[in-house]
């Protein structure tokens, strides 16, 4: 079911959502947290609520979608979707004109659900200082998106340069894979020292940077970036004296090759992770990601990439 309120208060599509728990059998209890999801855009709208959907499958939650649109009228338009609409979710969209929305937290006050963690989503940004945002400050965990904003160093620094206890970028959840993998290999005989790194990736993906900082960070050793023309992040060497450990997955597939000394190439699945995957990955737990923060406030200045360098 699908109910559109037009120049509405958000008290009142509080009040409208409750009502429909009782005719259309949405049930608030098992609803695990409430995800705010802050657009830019109509695209932004529709990207971040196909991906929360899908993650309300595994994190059954509220998802109340916030779209300021500038406009000299001040009002409130609403679309809420329960049922079979919404999944295991409720759905509030919430289009905010004008001075509706320049106070964010007030319209989003009365929809939060009580007693449950606040998770904030900038699915198309990433604001100078999400704790300090009126939306960032109710939240416990705040997700911003730099993966598609081109200037990776720039958003990274910004993102380190704030940082506070709670924030993660998906990009982080994207090289979950590289980094098991890549744990894995380290962990089979023979114990050798890595000597050094050399990490092949887009320069305009955030991920390349923070999987080098990563390793820096773990191994103590040189770690340098490589460009190449992928979007993605598509291998990682890992210098050894007795033969390198190589993780290369080629461009366009969703299968790397394992190679080391001595051994068959062994070939694992590892895809290119979609919004939803990465959301999903970031909503198990509402505590502080330490290594994220350790990796952004430590790591990212161990490469030999002039704009980390405090």
């Amino acid at each position: 079911m699908i109910i559109h309120m037009n120049n509405i208060s958000s008290t009142a599509v509080g009040t409208r959502m409750e009502e429909l728990r009782d005719t259309v059998g949405s049930v608030a209890l098992g609803r695990v947290l409430t995800l705010v999801i802050i657009a830019q855009d109509e695209t932004g709208v529709r990207d971040g609520m196909q991906a929360a959907a899908g993650a309300s499958r595994a994190h059954p939650c509220r998802i109340i979608t916030l779209l300021p649109i500038e406009s000299e009228e001040s009002r409130l338009d609403a679309e809420i979707r329960v049922g079979a609409e919404a999944g295991l979710s409720e759905i509030a969209i919430l289009r905010c004109y004008g001075g509706a929305a320049s106070d964010l937290e007030t319209v989003l006050s009365p929809l939060i659900l009580p007693d449950t963690p606040i998770v904030a989503w900038w699915v198309q940004e990433v604001p100078a200082n999400t704790s300090q945002t009126s939306v960032g400050s109710l939240a416990q965990r705040r997700i911003t998106t730099s993966r598609f904003l081109g200037d990776p160093l720039e958003h990274l620094c910004t993102m380190r340069d704030t940082y506070t206890a709670g924030d993660t970028d998906l990009a982080w959840a994207g090289m979950t894979l590289w980094r098991n993998h890549l744990a894995a290999m380290l962990d089979e005989p023979p114990e050798e020292p890595v000597t050094g790194v050399t990490v092949y990736g887009a320069e305009g993906h955030p991920s390349t940077y923070l999987l080098a900082g990563w390793l820096a960070l773990r191994l103590q050793v040189p770690v340098r970036t490589e460009p190449n023309e992928a979007t993605v992040l598509t291998e990682v060497c890992l210098h050894r004296e007795s033969g390198d450990l190589r993780l290369v997955r080629p461009i366009g597939s969703e299968i790397a090759d394992m190679e080391r000394p001595g051994r068959q190439t062994q070939r694992v699945n590892l895809p290119v992770r979609t919004l939803e995957t990465m959301l999903i990955e970031e909503l198990r737990s509402m505590t502080a990601d330490t290594a994220y923060g350790e990796v952004l406030e430590k790591g990212l200045e161990l490469l030999d990439v002039p704009e980390f360098r405090r």
